[in-house]
């Protein structure tokens, strides 16, 4: 009995192991897949960022890649173990600041059978999409507005400042004048143009003709003729001040050359008033007149308001 417990614990142990070594060997060559896979993975990485080195450094890779295989093949050989495969590490290479790394036999193997790419020369240009570098602008880029382009309509919410030198000028009120004229036709009527010292009158009578003239608010009629006389050079005599003042002589013709009841008289629109000149104010368009009277304006057909 205890020969027949002994064979059989040795014969279960015997499948224990040899199930053990079964599943070890199985682990090993899914473990063996999966590096492979990533070795794949990381050599067509590499192939695709060996794309950017120069030809001279692929062509020195290749030649110890495959270097590198020969050696991998006699160590296989000589070995002969078929489940546990050393792992090949890629070496890195740090080309312009960039490390890359070298695919172990297996993946070159593959590599140069199907998936290789071709590399491109120095001449070629890099497709779009490998390369990491964005494309520079070209020189035609159309140039960005200067600040001292005018904006356009719509686009800017200020509204246009009226300019500084803009001025805005209202109409001049119009001057206010008056018209004025002074005549002595009385005294020439009675000849008084032919006495002695009186050669210097007008024979038509007319000393000034009608004349427009420009006043102040307030100016009075004594005001107005003072204005004139002084602008034409024309003799003006008188006495007495404000509404006092009295007219002695016009042009050398002084009250009572002409008898006892001559003197100068002055109406406004044809109305003689009954106070002096320089009680009068004027109006706007008002019409002055200073006659001589030879019979205290009964000559005049004077009417005195």
């Amino acid at each position: 009995m205890n020969k027949k417990k002994i064979s059989i614990v040795a014969v279960s142990a015997v499948v224990i192991v040899s199930l053990g070594l079964g599943f070890n060997s199985i682990f090993k060559k899914a473990n063996t897949l999966e590096t492979d896979n990533n070795d794949t993975v990381v050599s067509d990485q590499s192939i695709e960022t060996g794309d950017e080195l120069n030809t001279e450094e692929a062509k020195v890779d290749k030649t110890e890649t495959k270097k590198e295989n020969k050696e991998n093949k006699k160590n296989e050989d000589t070995t002969g173990s078929s489940g546990n495969s050393n792992e090949n590490t890629s070496k890195s290479t740090k080309t312009d600041g960039t490390e890359t790394k070298k695919p172990n036999n297996d993946e070159i193997e593959k590599t140069d059978n199907s998936s290789e790419k071709p590399k491109p020369s120095n001449n070629e240009k890099p497709k779009p999409g490998n390369s990491s570098e964005k494309p520079k602008p070209s020189n035609n880029e159309k140039p960005k507005p200067s600040n001292n382009e005018k904006p356009k309509p719509g686009n800017s919410s200020t509204k246009p400042k009226p300019e500084n030198n803009q001025t805005i000028t209202s109409p001049k009120p119009k001057n206010k004048t008056v018209t004025i004229a002074i005549s002595c036709k009385t005294a020439i009527n009675n000849g008084l143009n032919k006495k002695p010292g009186f050669s210097h009158l007008p024979s038509n009578g007319i000393i000034l003709q009608n004349m427009k003239v420009e006043f102040n608010e307030g100016d009075t009629v004594f005001d107005i003729l003072v204005k004139v006389t002084r602008k034409k050079g024309i003799h003006m005599e008188y006495r007495g001040s404000g509404s006092n003042t009295y007219i002695e002589g016009i042009n050398n013709l002084y009250e009572f050359d002409g008898g006892s009841n001559s003197g100068w008289m002055y109406s406004v629109n044809g109305v003689y008033p009954n106070y002096g000149v320089g009680a009068y104010k004027v109006k706007s368009s008002d019409v002055i007149k200073f006659n001589y009277t030879c019979n205290l304006g009964a000559d005049l057909g004077a009417r005195a308001n």
